[in-house]
């Protein structure tokens, strides 16, 4: 390690970095604070015989003179107020210290620092890294520009394309966060020498190869990139030199295109074997998984290679709040934006909601950071939920180029069934909206199973789902552009479901976060054709029949289906109809009988209600039947007799106070059903439950901890501590605040 390059890290890796160093140097553990007026505080250690307080400066854009001037301006008044004072004050920074500059600020900074050996300069901590490589290998970004490696990168038996990989694999782990992702690749890496890193776009595939390659790198491995065919390995291939070969869309960057050459399936996997049997070479390829099984597909020689146990497809969702943080971080330091921008990103409103975004992306973050600031697009923050919330970048062009019109069917059907759907009826819903046979259904469903799709068991059963919510929402923004689509489906019906969530997103509330509604007014015919069509296909909707009245009583409040309104009229006409619903059928019915303008909806509130309250509050006969039925009555208020709901209630909390008392005396011998139940029934009462049984809080922490989840995005939440409540997160996060 002949060199590296400080000047790589961020403010938060020379802090981890110091971190790392100065618990081997001083043989204790050290606490890390946020960044910030602190008092002087970075990192600590706190022990009664000793205090150890460490002010970590990454200061080498700034220089020696005027992070001296910092020093006794800033840092050394903080030392002075505080109590009780450190026994001992270390500084370590990445400027060129001088033995003048360190005799000046020790005598400044008697009796803190002790010695000029609590100074450490750039060369200190230059000289500390030569000497422990573990530490080095454990901040990925010294690699940087460590010197060994790039030449290990850029030696003589490397294709002139591959000098510009060194660049590549600099910029990645700038910004590079490691994650189950690459723990788990690099274990099929070293068992098979060879793995095929698949997965949709913007999660990382290409960002995962490099940095299993500058592993690789690190141990002496040359890095070789392919570019053209299996014939640039043969090219540079020497018998016993550590060589690892990179191959970037192997097959293809958006589809087959004829990628794969005369024989190159056959060259392709005999290659693969003869590095399975080689200890001194590995293969790291890239793919989108729709193009693996189109590859599959079209050449039998692939389809029987076997090439599952080789491929590891990239899992955003192992990404935990603390990885997202740090992604973001890392993105919006080494960005362009000015700093009043990157500071913006410090405050919790504004980085929670994008590390608790559901489409979570970082390429989506990447773009938009590496583009200048155009603060006429709003807030900073704001700027990047909109890229997150606008999936057409990443799936458009997929959609659009890269698909046959086989394949788009299936995810304009899933889309109409909620994104998820039993495996059995999607293909026979298949059969119907295409008139293509199962064979096509199936082919296409391999083509873009784990891009698009997962196709995965559930108990018996087997269901494909889309990837990714995005998806979900690019083809919601499809439907809504292209109206035939929607008449498509309506000429075309399987199942009530799907006229369902068509008109769940007409219906859809203005101030729903959604980025378009499907107006389906234009369409009164064909929504009521289609549900007529399918409202007695029980086999088919996982609704019940009560579920399906309510559903109808919706649509023809708002459009003219008369039709399908006397279905839904006649049906609850029929003494015990309601009783066949669920719980949620049941309180839709009541709330929108009651809620109708249209007249003959309304004459039926009186027996819905009757019906309905008479199942709610009497289906369930258990012990814990009690707090269900009083649940419904605070959740029905307004429908439910004053009487009833008092004396319900009543009972309701004189079980639950029993409840709370014989938890006192043996927690285990209370039934857990009954727990839950009664816990479910209290939180109804809003905040007045903690001033009426204060000593349930423990049992919500026992016994519902999801109850607890729930205050992540709550309005209570920014009324704690963020360090508290984000952990690692915040101090990510928070030191973006402090940026010059």
């Amino acid at each position: 390690m002949d060199s590296l390059d400080l000047a790589k890290l961020s403010d938060l890796d020379f802090e981890g970095l110091c971190k790392d160093m100065l618990e081997r140097l001083l043989g204790v553990r050290l606490e890390i604070f946020s960044s910030g007026p602190d008092g002087g505080i970075d990192l600590r250690h706190y022990a009664s015989n000793q205090t150890i307080i460490i002010q970590c400066k990454h200061w080498m854009k700034s220089g020696r003179a005027k992070l001296i001037t910092h020093l006794f301006d800033r840092e050394l008044p903080k030392l002075d107020r505080m109590r009780p004072k450190p026994m001992r004050y270390i500084l370590a920074t990445s400027v060129e210290m001088t033995p003048a500059a360190k005799e000046k600020i020790l005598d400044g900074f008697r009796p803190y620092i002790q010695s000029t050996g609590d100074i450490y300069g750039l060369a200190e901590i230059a000289s500390f890294l030569q000497n422990n490589p573990e530490v080095v290998r454990k901040n990925m970004r010294l690699w940087l520009n460590d010197a060994t490696i790039l030449e290990a990168m850029i030696s003589k038996n490397v294709i002139q394309r591959s000098l510009h990989l060194a660049d590549d694999i600099k910029e990645t782990l700038r910004t590079y966060v490691p994650s189950a992702n690459l723990h788990k690749a690099m274990n099929l890496v070293e068992k098979n020498h060879v793995v095929l890193v698949s997965g949709p776009p913007g999660v990382g595939k290409t960002t995962l190869a490099q940095v299993i390659c500058a592993q690789y790198a690190d141990r002496g491995f040359n890095v070789v990139e392919v570019s053209e065919n299996v014939e640039d390995v043969y090219r540079v291939w020497h018998d016993g030199e550590p060589q690892i070969f990179i191959y970037d869309d192997f097959l293809g960057q958006t589809s087959l295109d004829d990628k794969l050459h005369k024989n190159e399936d056959s060259r392709l996997l005999s290659l693969i074997r003869r590095i399975r049997r080689d200890s001194t070479k590995r293969f790291v390829c890239t793919t989108r998984e729709y193009v693996l099984q189109q590859a599959r597909q079209r050449y039998e020689r692939m389809d029987r290679g076997d090439l599952d146990p080789l491929t590891f497809t990239v899992d955003i969702d192992v990404l935990g709040r603390e990885e997202r943080a740090q992604i973001l971080y890392n993105h919006v330091y080494w960005s362009e934006w000015p700093a009043s921008a990157k500071r913006h990103f410090s405050h919790p409103d504004v980085y929670r909601p994008i590390i608790r975004h559901r489409n979570f992306n970082p390429r989506a973050i990447a773009d938009l950071l590496s583009t200048p600031f155009e603060p006429e697009l709003g807030e900073p923050g704001t700027q990047v939920i909109a890229a997150l919330d606008d999936p057409t970048g990443l799936w458009r062009h997929v959609f659009d180029h890269q698909l046959k019109e086989s394949d788009r069917d299936i995810l304009r059907l899933l889309f109409t069934f909620g994104g998820k759907a039993d495996l059995s009826v999607l293909g026979k819903a298949y059969l119907g909206f295409t008139n293509r046979g199962l064979s096509h259904f199936k082919a296409s469903l391999k083509i873009i199973n784990g891009t698009l799709v997962r196709v995965f068991d559930e108990g018996l059963r087997s269901y494909v789902e889309f990837i990714n919510p995005s998806v979900n929402d690019f083809m919601f923004m499809k439907f809504s552009e292209e109206s035939d689509l929607i008449v498509r489906v309506l000429e075309n019906p399987f199942s009530f479901d799907q006229i369902a969530l068509l008109y769940s997103y007409h219906d859809a509330p203005i101030d729903a976060e959604m980025p378009a509604r499907l107006n389906l007014t234009p369409f009164q015919g064909e929504v009521e054709e289609a549900a007529m069509a399918t409202l007695e296909r029980d086999a088919t909707t996982k609704r019940s029949r009560a579920g399906r009245a309510a559903v109808c009583l919706s649509i023809a409040g708002s459009m003219h289906v008369p039709r399908v309104e006397n279905w839904a009229v006649q049906r609850l006409q029929q003494p015990g109809f309601v009783y066949g619903g669920s719980s949620d059928d049941i309180t839709a019915l009541i709330r929108i009988t009651h809620g109708s303008t249209n007249r003959r909806i309304r004459q039926l509130r009186d027996s819905v209600r009757l019906e309905g309250l008479t199942s709610l509050f009497n289906r369930d006969r258990s012990d814990s039947g009690l707090f269900i039925a009083a649940s419904h009555a605070l959740d029905l208020a307004e429908f439910v007799d004053d009487g009833i709901r008092e004396a319900l209630c009543r009972q309701a909390d004189e079980m639950f106070e029993g409840l709370l008392e014989q938890y006192s005396r043996d927690p285990d011998d209370v039934d857990s059903d009954m727990v839950d139940n009664g816990l479910d029934y209290m939180l109804r009462y809003g905040e007045l439950w903690q001033h009426k049984w204060p000593s349930a809080a423990t049992l919500l922490e026992g016994w519902i901890p999801e109850e607890a989840q729930s205050f992540e995005g709550s309005e209570e939440e920014s009324d704690v501590d963020p360090e508290y409540v984000d952990g690692d997160a915040y101090l990510t996060m928070n030191s973006l605040r402090f940026l010059e």
